[in-house]
């Protein structure tokens, strides 16, 4: 809950309320505030003072001011009009504040009876080979009869640097340790595995964990002259300071010798394989550096065929990276670095990393809960920070930092913010849209089409337009009077209007205001707008005020349809148009905009098809691209085209007077046929931010 804070109009009285707004950022409007309420102490301040002292609570507001019913915050064009010298509007008085709508936020840590829980503490312990694993009895010292224990279990992983076998002498048996039932926090324990059965008398297992080695698969090794001569040489992985020769020798694939000494064994090669074999593992020389870009690339390639040649080790580009990320492939962990936690409690065990714990520390000395902001400042947290002990109970891991800071965390919040989760959510989402084609979406008309006066009167109907804009990509408002105020007031009512060069509201027709086809009566083909903006708008909003004449129908088509036929079709072309830098650009006198940007963009974690930057009109000079590539620039750019321009895809019809057309100008391309006679449209576009946090507030994504 926000902190209450007093409201400045006079008939308040200085009482509190939980929901208050500032004056807005912008000076004119919050100027127009300050006439509003007409106080003479605001008068004699500056407006940045007022901003941050004073603020007006929600009964001086209607609720058309706000989004919608669910909603916390105010239209842009919002004003105080209600209850400004007296306390008798109902509106105002009887509003019912809706709950602030956030990410489960961990408590800070508390102390609780010691009666549930028992403590453990235990010396770091010499790891010892598998086949030597002692068993430690450990007596429980109270004397309660009935004690039951957690059924959690907390790993610790570190790695080691040196050998402990080659100082420490291996023993069978350990001494027996003891379990104390004082309030001091458990955990200080690396290196081993607690597991506590519902028992008085109990028994503690240890066992050694070892930092896990940099193995890799055997590598198919292509000569580049002669492709049909493939060696398949098994690559030997220095053992780790943990590992002993035992081991080691498990793993090692039989009668193979390491690349160190540049030899394959038993394969028949030719003096050209060899020669290029010696080359390359002269390259690779066993170090860890290399044995690392060695194994990305083979995690990347998913067991294929790389060539041999001079780039088998070279470092992944950034394609490639961003392909590997998406797998889900990692790089071998110095697992000291991390907390790993396991249980009946959870469906698998997770691992957090020390450093991420830290700066995630819910405490009011580390997080400001009214602005929902850090306040410990990265650079506070060493790189190698660890806690000095940690405790689990109660579904609250409590953790002790060698600073003596006490952090809490709800294990709920730490299971959601687990990268697998999230990307899960996202993959989740991804698959909400419904792709479609013409007959699709023709035939099966379930997009939304609500009324001017439902959209009005019922918050349902904003939710249901929203939630067509996340499925279809496209929405209309009917029974809209046919003039550039009433669609204004009809978007305003889900979003806020985006500012553009063109103004928020434009009115066009055939006459060149702008220097833009859009202006013409001439055909006009499916594409995206703004290009040539660094964000393109997240919505684009049209409405037919006035036609006289023939043609001029509106077709849509479902971007993310095409690209994914493209992708059925073609992959190599689709991927390469994930990377092709296309510049879009704007000019006319006394404006120039231009950006550079791929033309299919994807989600960074996903994978998935976010954005389409399609328009053959807003193009600028081919600079991006090296000649030896435009060739084949040409044809992926031309395929994507095809899809797009396929009869199959194309949604036709007469956008009339009355009816206000939104789509996602990310994903949905339009464009419009040629027309005779006289056509005025109008409308305005709503940036991708603005969409997604009304799509958010209402749950419709994450």
């Amino acid at each position: 809950m926000a902190k209450p804070r007093p409201c400045v109009v006079p008939c308040c009285n200085g009482e509190r309320f939980e929901l208050v707004h500032k004056f807005p950022s912008d000076k004119d409007r919050a100027e127009t505030w300050r006439s509003i309420l007409c106080i003479p102490e605001l008068q004699q301040l500056d407006l940045a003072t007022v901003r941050g002292r004073h603020f007006v609570c929600t009964r001086h507001f209607r609720d058309s001011d706000y989004k919608n019913k669910l909603s916390r915050s105010l239209n842009v064009t919002a004003n105080p009009s209600l209850n400004l010298f007296g306390l008798h509007d109902e509106e105002g008085l009887n509003r019912v504040i809706p709950p602030m709508v956030r990410l489960p936020v961990p408590s800070e840590p508390q102390k609780s009876d010691s009666s549930d829980r028992v403590t453990v503490k235990l010396q770091v312990q010499p790891m010892l080979p598998e086949n030597m694993l002692p068993v430690v009895e450990v007596k429980l010292l109270d004397n309660r009869n009935n004690f039951t224990a957690s059924s959690m279990e907390i790993i610790n992983l570190p790695g080691l640097t040196e050998d402990p076998l080659a100082t420490l002498p291996i023993k069978r048996e350990q001494p027996r340790l003891q379990i104390s039932n004082r309030r001091t926090l458990a955990g200080c324990t690396p290196g081993k595995i607690f597991k506590f059965k519902r028992k008085s008398d109990m028994i503690v297992e240890t066992q050694s964990m070892k930092k896990p080695a940099v193995v890799l698969r055997k590598l198919k090794i292509v000569s580049p002259r002669k492709q049909s001569t493939n060696v398949a040489t098994p690559i030997k992985v220095p053992t780790t300071s943990s590992e002993t020769q035992t081991d080691t020798e498990k793993r090692r694939p039989p009668q193979v010798k390491s690349p160190a000494q540049k030899e394959v064994n038993d394969v028949p090669q030719s003096d050209e394989v060899s020669k290029n074999t010696t080359k390359v593992l002269a390259l690779l020389e066993c170090t860890p550096e290399n044995l690392q870009k060695l194994q990305r690339k083979l995690q990347a390639q998913d067991g294929g065929a790389l060539p041999f040649d001079e780039s088998l080790f070279r470092d992944l580009g950034d394609g490639e990276a961003a392909k590997a990320i998406m797998v889900g492939t990692q790089s071998a962990v110095d697992e000291q670095h991390f907390l790993t936690i396991q249980g009946t409690q959870l469906e698998r065990p997770i691992r957090v990393s020390y450093i991420w714990l830290r700066d995630h520390c819910r405490c009011s000395e580390c997080y400001n809960h009214e602005t929902f902001q850090r306040t410990l400042s990265i650079l506070d947290i060493p790189d190698d920070v660890k806690p000095a002990s940690f405790e689990l109970s109660d579904r609250k891991l409590e953790v002790l930092w060698m600073d003596d800071h006490v952090s809490s965390y709800d294990l709920d919040f730490l299971v959601q913010s687990q990268f697998e989760v999230s990307k899960e959510k996202l993959l989740h989402e991804h698959a909400q849209p419904v792709l479609w084609d013409r007959d699709l979406i023709s035939l099966c008309p379930e997009y939304c089409r609500v009324s001017l006066s439902e959209l009005i009167c019922e918050d349902a109907a904003v939710a249901k337009v929203v939630k067509s804009l996340v499925a279809y990509g496209v929405a209309f408002i009917e029974k809209v009077p046919a003039n550039q105020q009433s669609t204004e007031m009809a978007i305003k009512r889900i979003f806020p209007i985006h500012k553009t060069l063109f103004g928020e509201m434009w009115t066009f027709s055939d006459q060149m205001d702008h220097g833009d086809t859009a202006y013409t009566k001439t055909y006009l083909g499916p594409h995206t707008d703004n290009t040539y903006f660094n964000d393109a708008s997240g919505l684009q909003i049209l409405h037919c005020i006035q036609f006289n004449g023939s043609g001029g129908e509106t077709m849509l088509i479902d971007g993310f349809k095409a690209a994914e036929q493209l992708n059925l079709k073609d992959p190599k072309a689709f991927e390469r148009l994930c990377n092709y830098p296309l510049t879009g650009e704007y000019l006319e006198e006394g404006k120039h905009h231009s950006y550079c940007a791929p033309v299919i963009k994807r989600n960074v974690i996903t994978g998935e098809v976010e954005q389409l930057r399609f328009n053959t009109y807003d193009r600028a000079v081919l600079n991006t691209i090296p000649q030896e590539q435009i060739p084949q620039f040409y044809k992926d750019y031309k395929r994507l085209a095809a899809e797009i321009n396929d009869e199959t895809m194309a949604w036709q019809f007469q956008l009339t007077p009355g009816t206000v057309m939104i789509f996602d100008n990310w994903r949905v391309l339009h464009g419009r046929m040629a027309y005779s006679g006289k056509r005025v449209m109008s409308g305005c576009y709503v940036s991708r931010t603005e969409y997604q946090s009304v799509a958010r507030t209402l749950g419709l994504i994450s």
